[in-house]
């Protein structure tokens, strides 16, 4: 080896060397380190709760005046025929006349001749039975006066003797009174065939539908050929939930205001269906028009139905904000929330009578976060509840 390998050699040594010791120099400053922080004094932990304000919350409060209240329900329904009546050919042919009257929206008179079915068959028809009783008569007057001759020839032979019943032709005689009275009958019958072909109907009435034209065949129990209802017979149909009918009780007879096809009219409710609706879980009102005689909207008509429910007297009235989970409500008093359970005297969706209650400082209306009882509020008064 030589002298500079020798001293290269010595150098490297010395270098590895330095960085060992500051190596093991760095370990036990970490050491170190971390048994002084360990030892140093704890620090509490952030408030992971909601940052309180110093200033009290605010609420809107009133005070409901005291006296005699009721709530206005008002419900959307339609205009309705009482009835429709389904026009059933009671004829078999071909239409060859309709009347004008005879088309939607159109009215018609009581006995008002609707429809025209080709009368031919039937004319003859008739004609074949007035013939047969005709023939009937015929025979049975020719026996009615074969009868009394052979009973006066009778007579004449055998003063005093009673006219045997074959002699007089009683037999023949009966036997062609019922002929003529069954023909008759039929002539009758076939008066009626012939009427049956004007169709007409007992009352003045409205025509919702008539799909009939002339040169149409048409067949006795075959399709309708018009749906019509008795003119002023109409009501309002309107679905109403059950927390509403509970609070007006049974309105049967109750007077109503119905607006419908631009125009404002007096009604009565008249009933109220005994099932609930499957899909909505309404039950419905009827209403009948009080003024049938005035120009009613036609049926399908937009309905809008207002009832005035029960007044109580020494009651307060709340708006629906004023409602709380449980009926109950808020108030303030000394600056502080209190829960109040008041009773009950009917509630709609525009408004809740109540029993007369301690009020304190007002009632609180409207959202209010984080409510509790002995919160202290700021309150904001607002006009009374009329």
């Amino acid at each position: 080896m030589t002298d500079a390998d020798a001293s290269a050699a010595n150098s490297g040594g010395k270098s590895r060397g330095w960085v060992g010791w500051a190596q093991v120099g760095l370990l036990a400053l970490l050491i170190a380190a971390g048994i002084y922080f360990a030892r140093a004094p704890s620090v509490p932990p952030l408030d992971e709760g909601p940052i309180r304000s110093a200033e009290a919350p605010t609420v809107r409060v009133l005070q409901p005046v005291i006296g005699s209240h009721a709530l206005t329900v008002t419900l959307t329904g339609e205009v309705a025929a009482q009835e429709t009546v389904a026009l059933q050919p009671l004829a078999a042919g071909r239409v060859i006349e309709v009347s004008p009257s005879l088309r939607p929206g159109r009215t018609f008179r009581a006995g008002e001749t609707l429809l025209v079915i080709d009368p031919t068959k039937a004319e003859l028809a008739l004609e074949r039975a007035r013939g047969r009783l005709d023939e009937v008569r015929g025979r049975l007057r020719h026996f009615q006066d074969r009868g009394a001759r052979e009973a006066e020839e009778y007579r004449r032979r055998n003063p005093g003797a009673k006219v045997p019943p074959s002699v007089a032709q009683l037999g023949q005689i009966e036997r062609f009174e019922g002929q003529v009275r069954t023909a008759m009958a039929a002539v009758k019958q076939a008066e009626i065939h012939l009427s049956d072909t004007q169709f007409s109907m007992p009352f003045d009435g409205t025509v919702i539908s008539a799909p009939v034209s002339v040169g149409q065949v048409v067949a006795i129990g075959g399709p309708q050929v018009g749906t019509v209802f008795r003119t002023g017979l109409m009501e309002v149909r309107a679905p109403i939930p059950v927390p509403d009918l509970a609070y007006l009780g049974d309105p049967r007879g109750q007077p109503a205001t119905v607006l419908a096809g631009g125009g404002r009219f007096a009604a009565v409710v008249s009933n109220i269906s005994s099932v609930l609706a499957p899909r909505t879980r309404l039950s419905t009102l009827l209403l009948d028009f009080a003024d049938t005689d005035a120009v009613l909207p036609p049926p399908g008509s937009f309905a809008q139905v207002s009832l005035v429910g029960p007044t109580f007297d020494n009651s307060r009235l709340l708006p629906p904000e004023a409602h709380r989970p449980g009926a109950t409500l808020w108030v303030v008093d000394d600056g502080k929330l209190q829960r109040r359970t008041p009773n009950t005297l009917g509630r709609t969706d525009t408004g809740w009578i109540v029993a007369d209650f301690d009020t304190a400082d007002g009632v609180v209306v409207g959202a209010m976060p984080g409510q509790r009882a002995g919160l202290a509020v700021r309150a904001i008064a607002e006009d009374a509840a009329q």
